[in-house]
């Protein structure tokens, strides 16, 4: 598996547990805690995506890699010999990128660093986007391949691209009611439970949290 590193460029404009809904689910109604409530409600979409290897709803990442992932025993055959180089399949299955997450709508912009330490953005003709796969893939054009830049630079390479599972939120937000009510036990849980440590017993919340959230996980890019 390719290594990588992960960078939050736009979070998700609305939280799938409504402030209303977290106070319903608390029996809390007044105006006190708020702030803490809305953190927590934050705190748990995050733990949730966690678990799930997915983003609930569109929020913007950035992907670095220090290099693409090249067929370094197929990088010097011609692209009109690597076209049908085993039925194209296997050239191509060798310079797959996978995006970590398991429902992408978009690629944004795929940028890297050429030989002068200066940053280029490929043209989106030059690779191809697999978005219905979990994980989403991406490989270059028919034909083609990554740019080989003359130098190696940590980090050069760059992928933004748009994460979402449910939709955006505002427009169309199918959050399955099992990941909603895993998020409420949660905040149920940190709001009556502040500190790290308790005197008293604690009962075993996540069981039922990992019970319900378990038919939504991406197992394919889970560690």
């Amino acid at each position: 598996m390719q290594k990588f590193s992960l960078q939050l460029v736009t979070p998700p404009a609305v939280e799938p547990i409504l402030l209303r809904e977290a106070k319903l689910h608390l029996r809390v109604d007044f105006t006190d805690d708020d702030d803490l409530i809305t953190a927590l409600i934050s705190a748990a979409r995050q733990h949730v995506e966690n678990i799930l290897n997915r983003a609930i709803y569109d929020q913007t990442w950035c992907m670095t890699l220090d290099q693409f992932p090249y067929a370094e025993s197929l990088r010097t055959i011609s692209p009109s010999t690597r076209e049908n180089y085993f039925g194209n399949g296997y050239y191509f299955s060798l310079c797959q990128v996978f995006i970590p997450f398991a429902k992408v709508s978009s690629i944004n912009s795929i940028t890297y660093l050429d030989g002068d330490n200066q940053t280029v953005m490929l043209d989106a003709s030059t690779y191809v986007s697999d978005l219905a796969s979990e994980p989403a893939r991406i490989v270059p054009a028919n034909g083609g391949s990554w740019p080989y830049p003359s130098c190696y630079v940590p980090g050069s390479v760059k992928i933004t691209f748009t994460a979402s599972t449910y939709g955006d939120g505002s427009t169309v937000a199918n959050c399955p009611a099992p990941i909603q009510q895993a998020m409420l036990l949660l905040i149920g849980h940190w709001y009556a439970n502040r500190e790290a440590a308790s005197e008293k017993p604690l009962t075993n919340l996540p069981f039922a949290v990992d019970a319900l959230l378990a038919p939504y996980r991406n197992l394919a890019m889970a560690v």
